[in-house]
């Protein structure tokens, strides 16, 4: 199977900005996928797709680079619509991509679906890539990060709320990583745009927004009627790194093949700026980035046991009336 990787950019000035994101330029993911495309070159990956709903701001951004440095264009359709203060606006119009790239890649094409804020390290295990040519589907499942994190009760009602149903085994994925066929495209973006529908109609009562709830559930649903999925995450074909969040020691992520940074969007661009991507410049950098959040935590936590201790001090004090 060939690979056809490829990264959303929705451009809408008058949207909210990612969740993410602290860059107000609406063209700063062009930035970051310039970084992913020269990331992908250097480990002989073809090269990036943009599909946008607004190519010539694109192409206007890119024109500085070489050609042959330059990711490959396409034109977004949107077919769907919500309000533009929904939190996560613009990844919800992965399902537009989805559904145009499902009919338009050839048969022998596997869409490799990124986020912008990602590098790629290493390529992808051939024998990975054929057991997700023949399931259809390869998927990053985050639910070990996602349910501690929220509650697993909670996660999952969701997933079910956006489903309709009861799920066998929920998962959530991550939506920054899909390997897909054109035939479980085709099975995967009508269930999807079913359940989107119920999203929106239901988005009060949720927790989580963003694409990953009705693909999410989408998926879920798949499996549970005997669609095989491929989990990519052990075999770390793609890590997701916040700064300074010890979930992983961060030598791990140098045996991931594509690295997520959502949390690390203005280092990505800082890295476009230069001709090449360097990997050692890039995990020095990151090492800072993660020290750098590591203290941070622990200065918030401090912050915290101080604020808790002085509460529980003044509250002596108010019950012996006496100040504090």
């Amino acid at each position: 199977m060939n690979l056809f990787p490829c990264t959303l950019v929705y451009v809408d000035v008058d949207a909210s900005p990612g969740d993410n994101s602290t860059n107000r330029d609406p063209l700063s993911y062009v930035d970051q996928a310039i970084c992913l495309n020269n990331s992908l070159r250097r480990v002989e990956m073809p090269a990036l797709t943009i599909m946008t709903n607004a190519p010539a701001l694109v192409a206007e951004r890119l024109a500085a680079l070489a050609p042959e440095k330059r990711p490959a264009l396409m034109t977004l359709t949107a077919t769907i619509e919500l309000p533009k203060d929904t939190p996560f606006y613009a990844a919800h119009f992965k399902l537009a991509l989805m559904d145009q790239l499902a009919a338009a890649l050839p048969a022998d094409t596997m869409l490799l679906l990124l986020d912008a804020d990602m590098v790629a390290l290493l390529p992808l295990a051939r024998d990975l890539l054929e057991r997700c040519a023949q399931a259809g589907f390869g998927a990053f499942d985050i639910s070990d990060q996602v349910f501690p994190a929220y509650g697993s009760e909670r996660v999952v009602g969701d997933l079910e709320i956006v489903a309709g149903r009861t799920l066998r085994n929920p998962r959530w994925y991550g939506g920054e990583f899909l390997l897909a066929t054109p035939a479980a495209l085709r099975r995967l973006v009508p269930r999807a745009r079913e359940f989107y529908a119920r999203y929106v109609r239901e988005s009060q009562r949720l927790r989580h927004h963003g694409d990953e709830a009705f693909i999410s559930a989408a998926l879920n649903v798949l499996v549970d009627e005997g669609q095989t999925l491929i989990e990519v995450g052990a075999y770390q074909a793609v890590g997701r790194h916040w700064p300074g969040n010890n979930y992983r020691d961060v030598r791990w992520f140098r045996c991931c093949s594509f690295v997520h940074l959502p949390g690390g969007k203005a280092l990505l661009e800082k890295e476009a700026r230069f001709p090449e991507f360097v990997p050692e410049r890039f995990w020095r950098r990151m090492r800072v980035a993660h020290w750098r959040g590591r203290v941070r935590h622990a200065l918030k936590r401090i912050a915290r046991w101080l604020s808790v201790e002085r509460l529980a001090t003044w509250s002596v004090c108010a019950m012996r009336g006496v100040k504090s």
